[in-house]
């Protein structure tokens, strides 16, 4: 019983900090109630492992850093919706001007998996160092 409330908790704490963000962030934003959920509760969990690891705290992240990081996913998933909007062309946007031997392609799922690759590596190198 004490795992459901927790899960409870942690879906009603997450849709309430996962609203203040998007309310924070002006703009329209066309996100559902999981979603504000799920991006609440992954801005807390940020600003937990940022408290961590960066302070030393144990206790969490606390509510003005879950705010701050959840802002944060919010503008990034507003600006990812933005890039692949209906009626633009869905393709990496290119530099170069079509040359082939300088065409330089951005990728920003490359981008996201090298940044969370490199986030989950640090941890575990974190967690290593500690265990010993």
């Amino acid at each position: 019983m004490e795992t459901i409330g927790f899960i409870l908790a942690l879906a009603l704490s997450g849709l309430l900090i996962g609203a203040l963000g998007r309310l924070l962030l002006p703009g329209r934003d066309p996100m559902s109630i999981l979603e504000t959920m799920l991006v609440g509760v992954a801005g807390s969990l940020i600003a937990g492992l940022i408290a961590y690891y960066a302070f030393d705290r144990n206790e969490g992240g606390g509510f003005l850093l879950s705010l701050l990081c959840t802002v944060g996913l919010v503008f990034a998933v507003r600006k990812f919706r933005q890039r692949y909007a209906p009626g633009e062309p869905a393709g990496p946007a290119m530099f170069g001007g079509g040359n082939v031997h300088t065409e330089v392609r951005f990728m920003p799922g490359c981008l996201l998996f090298s940044i969370v690759a490199s986030i989950l590596l640090t941890v575990l190198l974190n967690l290593m160092i500690r265990a010993f």
